[in-house]
């Protein structure tokens, strides 16, 4: 059963809610899942690898379908340590109230990330790339995170 999840607008401004945001995941979050566009920064591999479940070429993932050779998406154990790492991000992106450009590229660049619960419902995921997230209602209400 797949669950629902909700788009979040002007939300992820700031590092601080970045970090709030890893927080209430890593309590949740049993799988991170990464997929690579237009090559990404090679760290965030490096520090994901001792971690790894599985490494694969995709054309679909959460919030997108993707035409030709795909994508690679790194299934990554979800971890403390590698938590740290994420920590150390301005942000998966900066939402901005701007229509014409609805989003900030942050250091962490423009690789998609999902969160999954033990179930494997995605707790938030991103179309970075598109400047999107996507949030679980009930971690929104924890975050205080309302439309």
């Amino acid at each position: 059963m797949k669950a629902e999840t909700k788009l979040i607008e002007l939300w992820l401004v700031s590092h601080r809610q970045h970090l709030e945001l890893l927080d209430a995941l890593e309590k949740r979050t049993r799988v991170i899942e990464i997929v690579r566009i237009c090559g990404g920064d090679e760290e965030l591999i490096k520090e994901a690898t001792p971690f790894l479940i599985k490494k694969e070429r995709v054309n679909r993932w959460h919030g997108t379908i993707q035409g030709g050779r795909g994508s690679l998406k790194y299934t990554i154990r979800a971890d403390g340590t590698f938590f740290e790492h994420l920590r150390k991000y301005d942000g998966f992106f900066r939402s901005t109230p701007d229509k014409n450009a609805p989003f900030e590229v942050t250091d962490f660049g423009l690789d998609d990330v999902a969160f999954l619960d033990g179930g494997g419902a995605a707790l938030f995921y991103t179309t970075t790339h598109e400047g999107y997230a996507y949030i679980d209602p009930k971690l929104a209400v924890a975050l205080s995170y309302h439309d």
